[in-house]
């Protein structure tokens, strides 16, 4: 690292006219000469405004004392010659620092100022100018999309994060809930939640919402799928429109009524996109099922989401009549990978570079959850339930995916994240599972329950970074007949 910092040196030499005369002194037996902060050296150095920072420099191990520092650019960095720094202003510098009785000996950092990432109040995101986060939310940080494990059966809780930007989209059955408020709580730092999204109305997308949003002290904005509300969507907008919450209907957002918008800044770079699926149910209306769910677009930079709840087929065709879709980088499986939606116009349509799928390891639908139990033995390789193989089949021939082969899934993957610093790809990182699946080929096909682990034999692990072609639970489902020949011959040459 130090030789990218050469020509900084050399110019901030340059700089000091205290360190340009050849010394007349043997300086052979310094061997190392270091700027160091609390202790550690560092060559880059981000500071805030009005910080106050101590610099100091190592020479052999020791601490030396007789240093002259230098500025490169005292309206960003000024500093004494105790190497006491006082940051006046934005931008960037070289600290330089020369030893008094040996002046070529010499190293310089890089200095660059920071803004404070602080909320100032909350805008109504109808422009650029305007967003919905007023304030520095973290201009050089990551977009990151977090597909949060849920553990009852499927459900869906999505996290999109930018800094201190953050966005929960549904928040799986009740058992679920739990998980996902600690995951806030970890996560939104400030109690405040800037867009809360509701996709439509089944228990598997709402019944988690009052456990989810625990700790959450205030919502800027909320879109859902609308109607007069009821249950736990009621409760939230009964409990912070009053706060001051912003609140639209994803049918207002798309016609332009009662001042909802379809896109919403969330800062200059960052919005998202209500699209119309012509199918969102009225604001008289009650319930919303599957076909009337909310569709969105995120956008950052390069870098676009697509999630659509669990938008059908039928819908999918209206969306595509009535919207000019842009292709993706990232594409939540609709209805945890379900035969019924995910078609091919529309994955062929929005080309997406990866795809997520949200679902755990299929229980019966009137099993309680919760830890694993003895008695519980019911699809425990994952044989069964979403994905489902029509969708997988048609995921794997979208143009990109059939390239690449970036398909995730949750029951492997635990809670996923995607992160992209704005351009039109992502870096994954899986997390271990909590629920997962279990190998049975190694017992026979027999679930074998361990009294010292309190949990069945064989539970596979260290899947979690793993795209699906590359897990055993797309062996053990046949799956490799949905992958394209390239991809067959290449890794499953025996099949």
């Amino acid at each position: 690292m130090k030789k990218n910092y050469i020509l900084l040196t050399v110019i901030s030499i340059m700089t000091l006219s205290s360190c340009v005369q050849t010394p007349e002194v043997n300086y052979k037996d310094i061997k190392s000469f270091e700027i160091v902060k609390d202790g550690e050296a560092i060559e880059l150095l981000d500071v805030k405004l009005n910080d106050e920072i101590d610099l100091n420099v190592l020479v052999n191990d020791n601490l030396l004392p007789k240093l002259n520092w230098a500025s490169a650019d005292d309206s960003v960095v000024t500093i004494d010659q105790n190497g006491k720094i006082n940051v006046v202003g934005k931008g960037q510098t070289v600290i330089s620092v020369c030893v008094e009785d040996y002046p070529y000996i010499t190293d310089s950092i890089y200095i660059k100022t920071i803004a404070d990432v602080e909320q100032l109040g909350v805008g109504t995101g109808y422009s650029p100018e305007d967003p919905i986060f007023i304030g520095n939310e973290g201009e050089d940080e990551p977009i990151e999309v977090y597909f949060i494990e849920m553990q009852h059966i499927y459900a869906d809780s999505i996290f999109v994060k930018k800094g201190n930007v953050e966005i929960l989209i549904d928040a799986g059955y009740e058992y679920d809930g739990k998980f996902v408020g600690e995951f806030l709580e970890q996560h939104v730092t400030d109690g405040i939640l800037d867009v809360f999204m509701v996709s439509h109305s089944d228990g598997d997308h709402i019944d988690g919402i009052k456990n989810a949003l625990n700790t959450i002290d205030d919502i800027s904005l909320m879109v859902d799928y609308g109607g007069v509300g009821t249950g736990n969507v009621k409760y939230v907008r009964d409990t912070y429109i009053p706060k001051g919450m912003q609140y639209h209907s994803a049918i207002d957002c798309v016609t332009g009524d009662n001042d909802a918008v379809s896109r919403y800044y969330l800062t200059s770079e960052f919005y998202f996109d209500v699209l119309n699926t012509g199918n969102y149910i009225s604001n008289t209306d009650s319930t919303a099922g599957n076909k009337n769910s909310l569709a969105v677009i995120f956008t950052y930079r390069d870098f676009t989401f697509f999630t659509a709840g669990d938008l059908t087929n039928a819908s999918e065709a209206d969306l595509l009549s009535l919207e000019t879709l842009p292709e993706v980088t990232l594409y939540k499986a609709s209805h945890h990978g379900s035969n019924g939606s995910n078609s091919q116009e529309l994955l062929n349509t929005l080309n997406p570079k990866g795809v997520g799928i949200s679902c755990a390891r299929a229980n019966q639908y009137q099993a309680k959850p919760g830890v694993p139990s003895k008695n519980n033995t019911y699809n425990l390789d994952g044989k069964t339930g979403h994905p489902y193989e029509d969708a997988i089949s048609r995921i794997y021939k979208a143009p990109n995916i059939s390239q690449n082969l970036n398909v995730y899934w949750s029951a492997v993957n635990g809670t996923m994240k995607f992160v992209s610093y704005g351009q039109n790809d992502f870096d994954f990182y899986g997390s271990p599972t909590i629920k997962g699946y279990y190998d049975l080929t190694l017992t026979d096909g027999k679930a074998v329950w361990n009294e010292e682990l309190q949990d069945f034999e064989n539970k596979v692990t260290g899947e979690e970074n793993k795209r699906l072609h590359e897990t055993k639970v797309f062996q053990f489902r046949n799956y490799a007949q949905y992958l394209p020949e390239w991809a067959r011959q290449e890794y499953f040459p025996n099949n």
